[in-house]
C-alpha cells in the first residue's frame, strides 16, 4: 500500500549505498552482542547478489578485545580461553534476491523488511528477522539475537537493507496506540477501552469494533482509508481520513452524515 510513496526516496539512498567487495574487505562483524563479542572480516564477495558471502576469522586481537572490555581480564590465559571457547562458522552467506542468509552460528534467519507496526506493539524491533520456518519474527531483545543477526545481514546485502531503513522512516505516522481523555486507558488491551484506539499498518481496533484496511490512499499529509469492519455480530464499510499534526493523531469520521473530526494523543506505552 505504501510502495508508491517510499520509492523515490528508497531510490536515492541506493543509490548512494557504497558496496564494498572483495577487495574492500576491512573492519569487524558481530558475532554476540556482548561487548568484544566479534571477528574479523578476511574476504567479500558477492555483496548485495544471491551468492553474497563473508568470510570471518576469530582472531587472537578478537579474544583479546573480547576479556579486556567484557571479563575485564588483560590474561592470556583468558585470551586462550576465549579462542578455544568461541565455536562460530568462519563464513556468512546469504541470498539478497530472498533475503535469506546463514547467520554465523550456522542458523538459517530470514529479513523480512521494515516492521511498518512497530509504533503499534510494544517492544517490537523496526525490522522483521525469522527463524527459517517459524512464524513469528525474532523480538528484537540481545536474547534473540536479533542485534546480532540484523547487522550480518546488513553486511551481506546493504542495498536490501537501506531499502527496509527507508520504509521504516517514512513508515505512515497514524500508526499507533491513541487515546482521547484519559492515558491511563493505555494501560489496557488494544480494543479493551473506551477511547483507546489501535492503528496499524493494515487494521483498526476500537472497542468492540475491528477493521481490516481494504485501500489507504495518500492525499498530500494525510490517508483516506476504507476498511471492512465488524462491531456487535454486525459489519459495515467504513471511511476514515488520517493525519498527524504536532504528535496527535487527526480522525476525521462520518457522523449523522457529516464530517467530525476528533484529536487523539499518542499513548506512550
Amino acid at each position: 500500500m505504501y510502495a508508491a510513496a517510499t520509492r523515490s526516496l528508497a531510490i536515492a539512498i541506493l543509490l548512494s549505498t557504497a558496496v564494498p567487495d572483495a577487495s574492500e574487505a576491512a573492519g569487524q562483524i558481530p558475532y554476540g552482542t556482548r561487548a568484544g563479542m566479534s571477528v574479523t572480516i578476511k574476504a567479500m564477495d558477492g555483496i548485495d547478489t544471491e551468492k553474497a558471502s563473508i568470510k570471518v576469522e576469530h582472531t587472537r586481537q578478537n579474544a583479546k578485545e573480547f576479556c579486556v572490555e567484557y571479563s575485564l581480564d588483560q590474561s592470556e590465559a583468558c585470551v586462550e580461553r576465549t579462542l578455544k571457547d568461541v565455536r562460530i562458522n568462519d563464513v556468512l552467506i546469504g541470498n539478497c534476491r530472498t533475503a535469506q542468509f546463514t547467520n554465523l552460528r550456522g542458523e538459517q534467519r530470514i529479513f523480512a523488511g521494515a516492521n511498518l507496526d512497530h509504533d503499534a506493539v510494544q517492544y517490537s524491533p523496526e525490522y522483521r528477522i525469522f527463524k527459517k520456518g517459524e512464524r513469528a519474527y525474532l523480538d528484537g531483545s540481545s536474547g534473540s539475537g536479533y542485534p546480532v543477526d540484523l547487522e550480518q545481514f546488513k553486511a551481506l546485502c546493504p542495498s536490501a537493507y537501506a531499502q527496509a531503513m527507508t520504509a521504516f522512516e517514512t513508515r505512515p505516522k497514524f500508526i499507533g496506540r491513541w487515546y482521547l481523555d484519559d492515558k491511563k486507558i493505555c494501560g489496557n488491551p488494544d480494543g479493551a477501552a473506551e477511547g483507546l484506539l489501535t492503528y496499524t499498518s493494515r487494521e483498526f481496533l476500537a472497542i468492540e469494533m475491528a477493521c481490516k484496511f481494504t485501500n489507504v490512499r495518500a492525499v498530500g499529509d494525510r490517508y483516506e482509508i476504507s476498511m471492512n469492519c465488524a462491531s456487535e455480530g454486525q459489519t459495515s464499510k467504513e471511511r476514515v481520513t488520517l493525519g498527524v499534526s504536532k504528535g496527535k493523531l487527526v480522525r476525521t469520521i462520518t457522523v449523522d452524515r457529516k464530517q467530525t473530526t476528533f484529536t487523539y494523543n499518542r499513548c506512550p506505552f
